[in-house]
């Protein structure tokens, strides 16, 4: 293992694998999926107690990763970030089958809560780069005011010497822009 301090919250081996993936390295594709493919199998099936459907599960997760290799953004670990998938993947196909009506996903014990966490800091991370880096600052300005600081459109425009309907355009922008940037973000992480 490389001595050298991470990238970006990944380790040098995920970096490595990560970057080799978006370069369409199959060899990469292929140590990630047999590195964690039986481990994630095993918790896929105590999750939906039957394995043909556990190894599909897999199978797509796999797959859609592969799909979205060029694209594909980890931060923190791969395993956190498969981790998330195939635990969202797994839920998404009980309630496909109606097996789940109301989801507690605290009481399923099947993959650690430090997982998730990493992958809504990553979320978190990628949120916060569209707000500072695809907005002007007269948007992240409006935007932080609304939200921040809880003032109505009426008062962000009576402090920023604009009018009401120029706030109102500013915010729609900004909604419109992370609504679409969540969506991306969510697709890649659930798959579904």
């Amino acid at each position: 293992m490389n001595p050298l301090p991470s990238v970006s919250g990944l380790s040098w081996e995920d970096y490595d694998l990560v970057s080799r993936l978006k370069n369409n390295d199959k060899t990469a594709f292929s140590e990630i999926y047999f590195k964690y493919w039986e481990n994630f199998l095993d918790s896929s099936f105590s999750f939906l107690r039957d394995e043909e459907l556990a190894k599909d599960v897999l199978h797509d997760v796999f797959l859609d990763i592969w799909r979205i290799r060029h694209k594909l953004e980890i931060r923190y670990s791969i395993k956190a970030y498969l981790s998330v998938c195939i635990k969202n993947k797994c839920i998404f196909v009980l309630k496909e089958r109606k097996k789940v009506e109301m989801l507690n996903i605290d009481s399923f014990d099947i993959m650690t809560s430090e997982y998730d966490q990493l992958a809504l800091k990553d979320i978190e991370f990628q949120l916060n780069h569209v707000l500072k880096n695809k907005l002007t600052k007269k948007s992240r300005t409006i935007f932080e005011l609304n939200r921040n600081e809880d003032l109505t459109y009426k008062e962000i425009a009576g402090r920023m010497n604009l009018s009401v309907k120029s706030v109102e355009y500013h915010m729609s922008k900004v909604l419109s822009l992370l609504k679409k940037s969540i969506l991306i973000i969510t697709t890649s992480i659930l798959f579904f």
